[in-house]
This record gives C-alpha cells, sequence and structure tokens, in this order.
C-alpha cells in the first residue's frame, strides 16, 4: 500500500467523511481545522492533530485541504501559520475545493516560490459518496505530481479526470455545478405544473426516475423529494457560492448564461425566506410557493 504520509486542512461536512475513509485505508494521517471537536472527533479514530497548516506541512508527503471558499484557501496557503513558510520542493499540496479559477490562480502563485507541487482537484458528489470513496474528482495541475498522487486519489475517488496543467479543474467543476444546481429549478417547475394538474408528488418523481430525463443525482434525491425532507447534504448557500463563481466567470469570458442567473434568483430567494440552511434541492418548491402567491 501507498506510504505517503498525509495532511488534511478542513475537517467539514465533506472532509470528514474523506478522513474516516483515508484512514479505514491505512494512512497516517494529520488533521488540521479551526473548529477543535471536528479534530477531536478524527484524532479519536487514529488521526494526528496540528495546530496550524505550516505546522502540519512538516510532518507530511502530501497535504490535501477542503476549504469553503477562496479567502479560507488564500489563508491557509498564505496566511500566518500558512502554507507557504513550511512546503518543500519534495511535497504536493492537493486542494479539493470548490474555488475560483482566478482565487486558485492566487494560490498558485503564493506557493510557487515553495517548490511544491500544487494540485487543484475539485470533488463532485455527496456525503454519502465521500464515506465510500466514490467522489468524482477533476484534478489538474503539474502531470508527474498528479501521477505520484493518483492512487491516493483512487482512494477518495473513483472516477478520475486529468484536465491540464493549471486551473482547468476549477472551472470543470463549475462547468458540472451548473448543471446540478440547476436541475432542482427545473424539476420544481415541471413538478408544480403536474401537481396543479392532478398528478401525484411521488408518482411524478417515479416517472421522471424511470424516463429519459432521469439522471443520478435526481436519482440521489428521490427520496428526499418524496419525503419533502430538506435536511442538508449541501446547502442552499454552499451551492449559491458556487453559482456565483460560475456567473462571474462568465462574465470575465463574456459567456452569456441566462438560465443559470436565474438559477441562482430562486436559491436567492430561498436565502431570503430564511431556508439558505436547508440542501439545495429545496429549491425545486420555489415554483410551488410562486404559484400558491
Amino acid at each position: 500500500m501507498d506510504k505517503l504520509r498525509l495532511g488534511w486542512i478542513g475537517a467539514g461536512k465533506m472532509g470528514t467523511p474523506i478522513c474516516a475513509n483515508l484512514l479505514q485505508a491505512g494512512y497516517a494521517l494529520t488533521v488540521c481545522d479551526v473548529d477543535p471537536a471536528r479534530v477531536a472527533a478524527l484524532t479519536a479514530r487514529g488521526a494526528q492533530a496540528a495546530p496550524d497548516p505550516a505546522a502540519l506541512a512538516r510532518d507530511v508527503d502530501v497535504v490535501l485541504s477542503m476549504v469553503p471558499d477562496d479567502d479560507a484557501l488564500r489563508a491557509i496557503a498564505g496566511g500566518k501559520g500558512g502554507l507557504a513558510g513550511a512546503l518543500c520542493p519534495d511535497q504536493v499540496f492537493v486542494d479539493l475545493s470548490t474555488v475560483s479559477p482566478a482565487g486558485s490562480a492566487e494560490v498558485a502563485a503564493t506557493l510557487a516560490p515553495t517548490g511544491a507541487a500544487y494540485l487543484r482537484a475539485p470533488v463532485s458528489g455527496s456525503t454519502a459518496t465521500a464515506a465510500a470513496g466514490m467522489l468524482s474528482i477533476y484534478c489538474s495541475g503539474p502531470q508527474p505530481a498528479f501521477e505520484r498522487v493518483r492512487p491516493l486519489l483512487e482512494r477518495i475517488g473513483n472516477k478520475i479526470t486529468y484536465c491540464g496543467a493549471a486551473e482547468e479543474a476549477r472551472v470543470m467543476k463549475l462547468v458540472i455545478n451548473m448543471i446540478v444546481i440547476i436541475t432542482p429549478a427545473v424539476v420544481g417547475e415541471a413538478l408544480a405544473l403536474g401537481a396543479r394538474s392532478g398528478l401525484g408528488w411521488s408518482q411524478m418523481i417515479d416517472a421522471i426516475g424511470q424516463s429519459v430525463a432521469a439522471s443520478p443525482v435526481i436519482g440521489y434525491k428521490a427520496d428526499m423529494m418524496k419525503r419533502r425532507d430538506w435536511t442538508p447534504m449541501a446547502t442552499v448557500d454552499l451551492v449559491a457560492k458556487d453559482l456565483d463563481l460560475a456567473l462571474e466567470l462568465g462574465r470575465q469570458c463574456h459567456a452569456p448564461m441566462p438560465i443559470t442567473a436565474l438559477a441562482q434568483q430562486f436559491n436567492t430567494a430561498l436565502q431570503a425566506s430564511g431556508d439558505g440552511g436547508l440542501d439545495f434541492f429545496a429549491v425545486l418548491t420555489w415554483p410551488e410557493r410562486l404559484a400558491k402567491a
């Protein structure tokens, strides 16, 4: 088995099950997070704790991170106790966050003097697929570093796509997320129409799942939709951030994105109503709410 010593920064909803999976696979893992309780939960499973990213980086071969946004990634790279003061040329830094291509490029420039390889490896999936090691991973950066850590990535995901030498993986993740996040807005509009015309809610969801309109994300969310249980796997607040990143990239490269902009308005409406903490598929209720207005 690969004997790489691993450091992990960011033990949130996705990071924690990935770390648990790596520990179960026998990797030596050191963890750092702003929340001590998250670290404690993983040290109870056999991980070691580090006080900050710099301390973590000094004792590992590969540093991995999954953090919420551009600012958090900049902070672990170049802030006080950041990776820029600790990484060495023989190390690899793999970031699995969903962040902007521009913010990621800034981090690349910050870390360049260290000589360490920087891989951008955003993931697609849920907490369940994270726990099972079945995420989709889009990776870009130096190809030799990618080949070095590929066995490690295969512990995290079962579908790995190498996208290019720089920020291509960041763009690919936004492309995928656009399609996923738009889906509940489309499904919600269709379900609202069917319901007003006398069709049963569960009946429609089953029929969609058995049709050419079926997709993995609809399949994952079928039971949630039937129960109208919006316990979050990924929140409205989180995916709204991702659509903001996509729309900003569209502005930068002059790509018209009217459907994405409309879907973002549905997310904004849920946030304004106090429902930003619900699962993002709760957006499908907004067309139904409009019909009752």
